[in-house]
């Protein structure tokens, strides 16, 4: 198939897709999330026979006080036993969104099976999750309109944390990937109070949602070999609204990548980046809003990639994606 109508079948890919609104953010929202995909689907960790170290930070609306702001590490690790693969890896994130910070502590296991001339993955991901929630920081005016004492303002800095699970999938082919996950499978709920209190009374119940995601990616190449286009997309939905992206990477030489983003109901993001010979990956993005007074959001990426024991790692998969 020409390079000609497989970009007019993703045009229509794409179209079929924006015609779901989206409204909410789940989880650390991320432009990038195609050069990243550890940090929503642990079946990734260990893929590519290669020690994988990313690490990303995320300023959100930058000039508007309390705005969401996320950095995040995952590193996968492929690990052979006997004749199987497998991949370990670790997540950490932290979001601070408002009063709000919630960290997640997440171990990461993976297993590959060949099928269909591709690499299929399934994977779990297990750990906590903790939120804190800075009471000490609400602002009341003074004014005979307004009142400290009121009883729904909790008195000191809430904490919780809750035992979290992972589930995801992922299937590789030489010129195409996707790949499904649900988080915080368990669900259930926060328990925010006082580290020094033992009354239930004290406690402020928040509801931990599951995510589901689905991605997917395909490489076209030209007559050219110097240039390859990678559209991409990601589905996001908590079960009750849906928020999707569509992105297109163009990569020079294979060593640099420009493109867009567009995230409907939201705003554009225009994607740059660059790979050295020695492993290391660097990615920028910068999202403009649409809609509201709101400044743009900025994201770096910086990944690692080291090969390692390859005399014992099968390596014929290769991915289609940049880090």
């Amino acid at each position: 198939m020409s390079s000609v109508k497989h970009i007019r079948l993703w045009l229509l890919s794409a179209l079929i897709v924006l015609a779901v609104k989206a409204y909410a953010q789940y989880d650390g929202q991320w432009t990038q999330y195609m050069l990243n995909p550890g940090v929503y689907n642990p079946s990734v960790a260990g893929r590519n026979s290669d020690l994988d170290v990313h690490i990303a930070f995320r300023q959100q609306w930058t000039g508007v006080t309390n705005a969401p702001s996320t950095i995040a590490l995952q590193v996968g690790y492929p690990l052979r036993i006997g004749k199987r693969m497998f991949g370990i890896g670790l997540m950490m994130q932290n979001e601070s969104i408002g009063l709000f910070k919630t960290q997640l502590f997440q171990a990461q296991m993976s297993h590959e099976w060949k099928l269909w001339g591709g690499s299929l993955r399934g994977g779990l991901q297990a750990g906590i999750i903790q939120q804190n929630f800075s009471s000490g920081d609400i602002y009341i005016p003074t004014s005979d309109y307004h009142s400290s004492s009121d009883e729904a303002i909790p008195k000191g800095d809430l904490e919780g944390i809750v035992p979290d699970l992972s589930l995801g999938v992922w299937y590789d082919r030489p010129k195409w990937f996707a790949g499904i996950s649900c988080s915080h499978v368990i669900g259930g709920s926060f328990k925010l109070k006082q580290k020094e209190s033992e009354s239930d009374a004290d406690e402020t119940t928040m509801k931990v949602s599951r995510t589901l995601y689905f991605t997917g990616g395909y490489n076209i190449s030209f007559k050219n070999p110097l240039f390859a286009l990678q559209p991409s997309l990601m589905l996001k939905s908590d079960f009750v609204t849906v928020q999707a992206d569509v992105s297109a990477l163009l990569r020079i030489a294979k060593r640099y990548w420009g493109g867009l983003s567009w995230r409907p109901g939201d705003g554009l993001g225009v994607i740059a980046g660059i790979q050295f010979d020695f492993g290391l990956t660097v990615g920028y993005s910068y999202d403009i809003p649409l809609y509201g007074p709101t400044d743009g959001s900025h994201e770096i990426m910086i990944g690692y990639r080291k090969a390692i024991d390859t005399s014992k790692i099968n390596k014929k998969q290769k991915s289609v994606r940049i880090l």
